[in-house]
């Protein structure tokens, strides 16, 4: 689509373009559920130790700046569209260099995480930040909080990759990084799709399946059950979903690193048997949340849906997830090869139409469902980060690295999970985000990661194992 030609408060004339979907649907979320700025921050650290230069840190964040067109993406509101954004012009960046050297390493840790629960204004001034940091310990890199309305967990790894990639290229004379891709065009091919055959496809596809489907249930990760009291309060016997979302938004985390043995176990699995890592995280998940609702057999969640399959998608920046529920149906006699098939049809089947706006498809599915919008049967969400390799200078500083996510305290989603790699040793890290409004929800998710990570690790070690053998281990 062509340029809006927009005049922002200082008289400066730019070209503007509409928000993509993927951040209609964080800006309507945001809007949705508490109106907290520090909602769509993320927090993210990287450090390692060894010989740190940070005049060419400095210098590699400056260009990684200038090659990453969403570093720069600013914010106008507008009446027509509601909001706009424009790319500013590379200019010098502001990049702040601190020293925490002389500190204990918990309060450098806090003092970095308050950053990430810092928030204000959205429009025309910077969106994201980043920081040269000098830790505790000989720990030294790079701290960042981006907005999600500028990036997703994917292209933070790539701007991350890029920066690494830049400094360890003038530190040590290894090739310098590939060209990043122009943000402009990829939200131009965003805007094709909404007019395309493609997305009337899919609009179709949606509605059938919505007519079509039976109706979900609702599958809690609380052990006092909402959807049972539910039923009881409102005298709905037959009652499938669930009312759990409100508008505050305070969180917290629960970290858990799974050791590179287990990973690796589960990554060697999944290349002898022909399962996708995400498979497998899925059956573990599943199988944990049916644990928890009498052995439910009709297991559905959200599912963060990255969209990078082409270079311009991968390279190009910006917030490109959707999300949208995975349901799956497994029957107990199956065994763990033949469920993860099953989980991994119904993944692949939202993914060949995942394109289509998810606020869309969410008032489409309520209209046709008897919950309404503030209603779910989706009790989390899910999402998996692939790994993307981080330059270092050598193998040494590799095994020292350190990568951090803070939480910024806050959570549109009841319960959010995280599985991705370490840098070091490729290990899984997995975090849970849940709300603090919930009672006995931290004790509650850690027994869930327990039940996940045993469902997880027993389809990996036998693929024949079944699911019913899989409940009897988990069960409550």
């Amino acid at each position: 689509m062509e340029p809006v030609r927009t005049q922002l408060s200082n008289g400066q004339i730019v070209d503007a373009y509409p928000l993509t979907q993927a951040q209609k649907f964080m800006f309507w979320a945001f809007n949705t559920y508490g109106k907290v700025p520090a909602t769509l921050n993320i927090g993210t650290g990287e450090y390692w130790k060894g010989d740190f230069d940070s005049a060419l840190m400095k210098e590699a964040i400056a260009e990684a700046i200038e090659r990453t067109d969403c570093f720069r993406i600013r914010l106008i509101p507008d009446q027509q569209y509601g909001t706009l954004q424009y790319i500013v012009p590379k200019t010098e960046a502001q990049i702040e260099e601190v020293d925490h050297t002389g500190m204990s390493y918990d309060e450098s840790y806090e003092i970095i995480k308050s950053w990430s629960t810092l928030g204000g204004n959205f429009f025309e001034c910077p969106l994201n930040t980043i920081k040269i940091m000098h830790l505790p310990d000989g720990y030294n890199g790079i701290y960042s909080r981006l907005n999600h309305l500028a990036f997703d967990g994917y292209s933070t790894k790539v701007f991350l990759a890029d920066i690494m990639g830049i400094y360890v290229s003038k530190k040590c004379g290894k090739p310098y990084p590939k060209p990043m891709m122009p943000y402009i065009d990829m939200i131009q091919k965003e805007f094709e799709y909404l007019d395309s055959d493609k997305c009337k496809e899919d609009e179709a596809f949606w509605k059938n399946y919505f007519f079509t489907e039976t109706e979900p249930i609702f599958n809690d990760y609380l052990k006092d059950n909402r959807l049972k009291k539910e039923r009881i309060e409102y005298n709905q016997p037959d009652r499938r979903f669930a009312q759990c979302f409100t508008q505050n938004t305070e969180s917290r985390q629960l970290i858990y690193h799974i050791s590179e043995e287990d990973t690796n176990t589960v990554l060697e699995s999944c290349k002898e048997n022909d399962i996708s890592v995400v498979g497998a995280l899925m059956f573990g998940l599943r199988s944990a949340l049916s644990a928890f609702n009498d052995n439910q057999e009709d297991v559905s969640f959200k599912l963060m849906l990255a969209r990078r399959s082409t270079l311009l998608e991968k390279k190009g920046g910006g917030n490109r997830w959707h999300m949208y529920s995975v349901r799956s149906i497994v029957d107990e006699a199956k065994t763990y090869k033949e469920a993860t098939e099953i989980i991994e049809a119904s993944r692949d089947l939202v993914y060949r139409h995942c394109n289509y706006d998810v606020l869309k498809w969410l008032y489409l599915k309520y209209s046709v469902k008897n919950a309404s919008l503030g209603q779910t049967y989706d009790s989390l969400t899910f999402s998996y980060h692939a790994p993307i390799e981080l330059p270092y200078e050598s193998d040494e500083v590799k095994r020292s690295a350190v990568g951090i996510w803070y939480n910024n305290n806050f959570s549109m989603q009841n319960l959010y999970l995280t599985i991705k790699h370490r840098c070091s040793d490729n290990g899984f890290d997995v975090i849970w985000e849940y709300k603090l409004d919930e009672d006995g929800a931290a004790e509650d998710v850690a027994l869930l990661h327990e039940k996940m990570i045993t469902a997880m690790l027993m389809g990996a070690k036998n693929p024949n194992v079944t699911v019913k053998e899989v409940l009897d281990e988990i069960k409550l």
